[in-house]
C-alpha cells in the first residue's frame, strides 16, 4: 500500500500531465464522477462541514482502526477533491493521515481555481480528517 503523501504526490504528476489550468479543472471534475453519492439519510446537520461555501457532508469512521471517508458535496469541483482526500487516506494508518501536508491544490494550477473560501473549506475538511485520525491514535 502507497502512504497518502506518495498517493498525493502521483495525483499531482497526474494533474500536471492533464496541461492547462482548464484541463486540470477538467481532471478534478473526472475525479468527482468517481465519488459515490452520500445517501440522503446520511446527509444530517452534525456531519455538515463548517467554513465551507459549498454543502459538503463529511462522514468518518473507522474500520480495523483505520479511517474510511464516506463525502459528498453539492459542488463537483468539491467532490472531486473529496474523492483526491478518499484516495489518500482511506484505510491508511491513522499516523500518516495526520503526518501528510495535504497541498495538491497550491502544487498545481488548481489553486486558480479555488478562492480564498474555498481553500478555508478545504482546510476546514482535511482538519476533520485529520482530528478524527488523531482520535483513532488515542484510542
Amino acid at each position: 500500500m502507497h502512504s497518502p503523501q506518495e498517493i498525493q504526490d502521483r495525483i499531482v504528476r497526474e494533474i500536471e500531465q492533464a496541461g492547462d489550468p482548464f484541463n486540470q479543472f477538467e481532471y478534478l471534475l473526472e475525479k468527482a464522477s468517481l465519488l459515490d453519492e452520500m445517501p440522503d439519510e446520511r446527509k444530517r446537520a452534525d456531519v455538515l462541514v463548517k467554513d465551507c461555501q459549498s454543502q459538503v457532508w463529511l462522514y468518518l469512521h473507522e474500520v480495523d482502526g483505520r479511517p474510511v471517508i464516506e463525502a459528498d458535496s453539492d459542488t463537483l469541483m468539491i467532490r472531486g477533491t473529496i474523492q483526491i482526500m478518499k484516495e489518500m487516506f482511506d484505510g491508511q494508518p491513522p499516523e500518516d493521515v495526520v503526518a501528510c501536508d495535504v497541498d495538491f491544490i497550491q502544487r498545481t494550477d488548481l489553486a486558480y481555481a479555488f478562492d480564498s473560501k474555498r481553500v478555508a473549506g478545504q482546510v476546514a475538511i482535511v482538519g476533520r480528517i485529520k482530528d478524527f485520525a488523531r482520535s483513532l491514535i488515542a484510542d
